[in-house]
């Protein structure tokens, strides 16, 4: 059996910190390559001296780095894990193409510009290097049953969708707009509305999908609760995505109780049940390995990764101009995005 060498540059929370109390089994980076059999991970990087040093015990490795340059020459590594803020993703991408790691495990979002982004896949592509993007709900069942009510046309016609999501259009945001491709396909045009000014905003909007559905994106303030929940209504009735994208309710038609001759959504007992052993990540890195085995493009590729990152620049766009309509896809845009 073939065993990879992995590394992580970033021992912060999804690097290292998550685990052992993350939703999942297995949360962080390290995690998951320390329960993979395919996978050794043999070096860690951090900029910040005790994460790097809490890291190195916690996951018993010996070979610790604070500049990832020296990290990158000096270590064999096949598979490495970017866990970095975005405005760091490009460069630490670049030297490591050069050094010759044959998969990159990228933080989302992908980079701070379109341009980068675009420059960040072709870079792999030409050097043969498969490239992934860590939205995880790409790779966990629980979502992927969801992907199929809609697909299998369980819900019927969808009629409308609404988001509820916190932490800024470039954190958690990022994340809602990969969920939304994921379930609903490439947009057509988004219209967006500032919710307050901080370095990474809350903006509230709408999407229009090319499938004819309007999605809804309400934002939330993080200093009182955080959120990330999806309502998806079809005409047979719908599902509740809740509890930070954890827990699901289902609702189907049926007549009205109270009022003869009118239907009404109601909650059936049954749900879709998340397995409790799960591990997103941990699916993800055994699809990463089957990638670069097999040669295959990750179902989180690179090119996903640009496009969630073009719907927070569309929806930036949108703002500045107070709701004007923005038309994907972006081939361009003068937005710079700032994400932990």
């Amino acid at each position: 059996m073939k065993v990879y060498n992995s590394a992580i540059i970033g021992c912060g929370k999804m690097g290292s910190e998550f685990d052992p109390n993350g939703a999942y089994k297995v949360t962080t980076h390290a995690g998951a390559y320390k329960n993979t059999e395919d996978t050794n991970l043999v070096a860690l990087c951090d900029t910040n001296e005790k994460k790097l040093k809490n890291a190195g015990e916690k996951w018993k490795i010996l070979h610790l780095y604070r500049d990832y340059r020296e990290m990158l020459d000096k270590e064999k590594i096949d598979i490495l894990s970017i866990c970095t803020w975005n405005s760091t993703h490009y460069k630490i991408l670049k030297y490591a193409v050069k050094s010759g790691v044959r998969a990159i495990f990228c933080e989302k979002p992908i980079a701070t510009t379109l341009e980068e982004a675009s420059n960040m896949i072709s870079l792999c592509k030409q050097n043969n290097v498969t490239l992934m993007i860590d939205y995880q709900r790409r790779f966990d069942p629980f979502h992927i049953k969801i992907k199929n009510l809609i697909k299998e046309e369980k819900l019927g016609d969808l009629q409308q969708a609404t988001f509820y999501y916190s932490s800024g259009i470039a954190n958690f945001g990022s994340h809602m707009f990969d969920l939304l491709r994921f379930f609903f396909g490439d947009a057509e045009f988004v219209q967006a509305y500032y919710k307050n000014d901080l370095e990474d905003p809350n903006i509230d909007g709408l999407i229009k999908f090319r499938n004819g559905l309007t999605t809804m994106i309400q934002s939330f303030d993080d200093r009182y609760y955080s959120m990330f929940e999806l309502n998806i209504m079809g005409e047979k009735g719908g599902v509740k995505i809740n509890k930070l994208g954890l827990d699901m309710e289902v609702y189907t038609v049926k007549e009205n109780t109270l009022i003869k001759g009118y239907k009404e959504i109601t909650k059936l007992e049954s749900k879709i049940e998340r397995d409790v052993n799960d591990s997103p990540i941990l699916y993800g890195i055994k699809h990463l390995i089957n990638c670069m085995e097999n040669n295959k493009m990750p179902i989180s590729s690179g090119l996903e990764g640009r496009e969630s990152l073009a719907l927070i620049c569309a929806f930036h766009e949108s703002a500045q101009e107070n709701g004007k309509l923005i038309r994907l896809p972006l081939k361009a845009s003068k937005i710079k995005i700032n994400s932990k």
